[in-house]
This record gives structure tokens, C-alpha cells and sequence, in this order.
């Protein structure tokens, strides 16, 4: 397995692969899925700034961010990352990589022939993921990072089969967080996953020193991750 960074723009990716070759196809992936939404918001800027969904009538990559915002009700951005991340590892699949995994920014899609562990930052928790054909972890954060968050969680996690909507889904799930104890965050997250447990696998919430889940988790365990592991600008 190799470990390789790549940046354009506003795009920050860890790519885990079996090969520089399933790398260069991850980064073309990555170019053709951002080349496609810059052109749609030249087109359509509200496509852009909207925190709502909008009505859409793009390519595939637009179409599946579109998709997304409506089943969790936010704007079609907020499943940007997870869609290309997901888009990159679907043609590193085809390419035949035993192990495709994209980390855009805290959106992981997962392929992997072997079990991998995946923290969860800015926390000391991590999800040990079995070998799996095809899963997204997307992580929302109020407290860090460039992306658009109206929650207090320091992390809110949604594992889904569908990266584009783990990665709405994750936004929707931590604008809801707010500044509140046990009782309510438990609570929050349990109206959160019956709403949508049709999409998802399963969510986590951190906040401070509280923790709620729902769902069907992976085995949750303690990690220390250092730094340089860590996608971020």
C-alpha cells in the first residue's frame, strides 16, 4: 500500500493505492469531477452558495451533488468532497486497485482488501473498517476546517454506502449540534438516524467530551494519530 498527497485549488487529497498508476487515475478522476462543477457554476452560480437544494441539470458528478442536497436538505455543495472522493475510487476500482482509498479533506471513500482504521479528528477515537467493496465516512466539524458549518460538534460522522450523500448528510447532521449537554445530543442524533436510515449505515457525534451514536458502527477504538496523517490545508 502506498500513501500519496495530492492538492489543486481547494481540493486536499490523501490516496492510499496499490500504485502510482491507480494514483495518476485518482488525480485525472479528481480533475475531471472538479472541471465538470466549475463549469456548471460558471453556468449556474447559485449552484455555488445555495444552503439549499436546487433544482439541477448537469453531468453526473452535478447530478449526484444535486441528489444528495435534496435527501438531506442542504445546498448541493455540502457533498462536493465525498462526491469526488467517491468518483476517484470507482475509477480506481475499475482500474483493478485492491485498495482505493481517497481522503478529500475528512470525506473518505473506502475499497480495501484489508482491514484499515480511520480516526476520527479532531478526537482520540477511531473506526476499525473490515475489508469492504465500497463505503464513504464523511465528517462534518463546527470547530475546524474551511467548510461551512452552522453546529458546535467537533466531529459528526456518517458512514453510508453513497459518499455523495454520507457527505450532505454529515453537514445536515452537524448543523443540528448545538451548544448542549448529553441529553439532547443523544437525542438529537437518534431523530437524526431515524429520519434517515434508509441512506445510512451509521452516524457519531463528538462534542467535547460527549459521544452519541446510532446505527450499525464499525468497532469504535482508541487511536493516536500524528499529524502528518491528517488531511488538512
Amino acid at each position: 500500500m502506498k500513501r500519496f498527497s495530492f492538492r489543486y485549488k481547494e481540493t486536499i487529497v490523501t490516496i492510499l493505492t496499490d500504485s502510482e498508476d491507480c494514483y495518476k487515475i485518482a488525480v485525472k478522476a479528481i480533475l475531471e469531477a472538479r472541471s465538470e462543477i466549475e463549469e456548471y457554476i460558471a453556468l449556474n452560480p447559485e449552484f455555488l452558495t445555495s444552503y439549499e437544494p436546487i433544482d439541477c441539470h448537469g453531468g453526473e458528478i452535478v447530478s449526484r451533488m444535486c441528489t444528495a442536497a435534496k435527501i438531506a436538505g442542504v445546498g448541493p455543495m455540502a457533498a462536493v468532497a465525498g462526491t469526488i472522493a467517491g468518483y476517484a475510487v470507482e475509477k480506481m476500482i475499475e482500474a483493478g486497485a485492491k485498495i482505493a482509498v481517497v481522503d478529500n479533506g475528512g470525506d473518505i471513500v473506502i475499497h480495501s482488501d484489508r482491514e484499515l482504521v480511520v480516526g476520527i479528528y479532531p478526537s482520540e477515537f477511531a473506526l476499525k473498517i473490515p475489508p469492504v467493496e465500497y463505503l464513504a465516512v464523511c465528517t462534518s466539524s463546527g470547530k475546524i476546517g474551511h467548510s461551512v458549518s452552522f453546529g458546535y460538534a467537533d466531529a459528526a460522522t456518517v458512514i453510508a454506502e453513497n459518499p455523495s450523500v454520507a457527505d450532505a448528510l454529515a453537514t445536515a447532521l452537524g448543523n443540528e449540534i448545538g451548544d448542549f449537554g448529553r441529553e439532547e445530543l443523544e437525542n438529537v442524533v437518534s431523530r437524526f438516524y431515524s429520519k434517515h436510515s434508509d441512506h445510512v449505515e451509521g452516524i457519531i457525534v463528538i462534542k467535547d467530551e460527549i459521544m452519541a451514536l446510532a446505527g450499525d458502527l464499525p468497532e469504535i477504538v482508541t487511536a493516536r494519530s500524528s499529524e502528518d496523517l491528517i488531511t488538512k490545508g
